[in-house]
């Protein structure tokens, strides 16, 4: 006898599917939302069926399944509602544009950003699309070291945030052009533009965003040699949020890499050695990219505590992981490293 769902059964699922997500219990609700989904289907609610189409996208990357969700956004994008829809296609390709990122796959991800802005451009929603559109196409930017491009969009996203945006939506743009800013070796305006996103995040209001803004705001500092208690108090909020929220294996790590990197910083290179193996060894769970960090860091601190060999070793696989994720400048910067390295040793 064929199953029927009973009218209103999606609305109950999805109420369910949503508060697992709340809980963080993303598996849960992902398998959920796959429930809502076929309900709404059966009573032909379209609107209902693309939330949880989407919710599940949204939770295989939180769960750390990144090929996984680019691929069933894709599916997302061919839905006739997407297609009608230019908000609707605007979060698909957002959400792509980070995924990419994340997978390292930076060409891809400039390209899919820039359809995101394009279509929150037509799309009649809040402000908030538009500058969610934009913020990916700043993260792939730089990610891709096309830093001044990334600025310049940075300047049209400050013009976006009007007292109508919501104080997290303002938050998460001042974090990306606080950024840039660092990424361009501007540390004054960097720190500014953290402190007004630091203003605007409430970890009341999301810890798991918190953390990561910590996590990300130290990093950038580190990267530009900003090592200040200020920095090291963002890596302590960090590391204590995420002991509150958990986390997937991949956002561990990422927070153990900023860990590192301030040993390395601070001249503990037999400690740093020590944080950044681990890490290396379970590179396949983080961005290529990111991982390129890992190895550079790595070289470095064995270079520095005198075995300038496997120095040489780890910083050789950290240019080809940038070579691969498409971050010529970054590769540039390491090829030069490993020259001086090489002309130590031979000295």
């Amino acid at each position: 006898m064929e199953h029927t769902q009973e009218p209103g059964q999606h609305v109950f699922l999805e109420l369910r599917a949503r508060d697992a997500w709340t809980q963080r219990d993303y598996g849960a609700a992902r398998e959920i939302a796959g429930e809502a989904q076929r309900a709404a289907d059966a009573n032909g609610d379209e609107n209902a069926s693309w939330n949880m189409a989407f919710l599940q996208v949204e939770c295989l990357k939180k769960e750390g399944f990144f090929e996984d969700a680019a691929a069933t956004a894709e599916t997302v994008r061919m839905q006739p509602l997407t297609q009608h829809y230019p908000d609707l296609a605007a979060r698909v390709s957002t959400f792509l544009a980070d995924t990419l990122v994340g997978m390292g796959n930076l060409e891809s991800a400039v390209i899919e950003a820039r359809h995101a802005v394009a279509e929150s451009e037509q799309a009649s929603g809040s402000p908030d699309l538009r500058i969610r559109a934009q913020h990916a196409l700043i993260a792939a930017l730089a990610e891709s070291d096309q830093l001044d491009d990334a600025w310049e969009e940075c300047l049209r996203l400050a013009e976006l945030i009007t007292p109508d945006v919501n104080s997290q939506t303002a938050g998460k743009a001042y974090w990306v052009i606080g950024n840039v800013a660092y990424l361009r070796r501007d540390a004054a305006t960097g720190t500014d533009y953290h402190r007004r996103a630091a203003s605007n995040l409430s970890p009341s209001n999301d810890l798991d965003l918190w953390a990561r803004f910590n996590r990300a705001s130290a990093a950038l500092r580190l990267a530009g040699g900003v090592v200040e208690p200020e920095t090291l108090e963002c890596i302590e909020r960090a590391e204590l949020a995420a002991s509150i929220v958990g986390g997937s294996e991949r956002d561990k790590l990422e927070l153990s890499l900023t860990r590192a990197h301030w040993l390395f910083l601070t001249a503990q290179y037999d400690a740093a050695v020590e944080r950044l193996r681990p890490i290396c060894d379970a590179s396949s769970l983080i961005a290529s990219q990111t991982a390129a960090e890992a190895y550079l860091l790595l070289g470095q601190a064995l270079a520095r505590s005198g075995d300038a060999l496997e120095g040489l070793f780890q910083l050789e696989k950290s240019q080809e992981l940038f070579r691969q994720s498409g971050a010529p400048d970054r590769e540039a910067q390491v090829g030069k490293l490993i020259d001086e390295v090489h002309r130590r040793a031979e000295a």
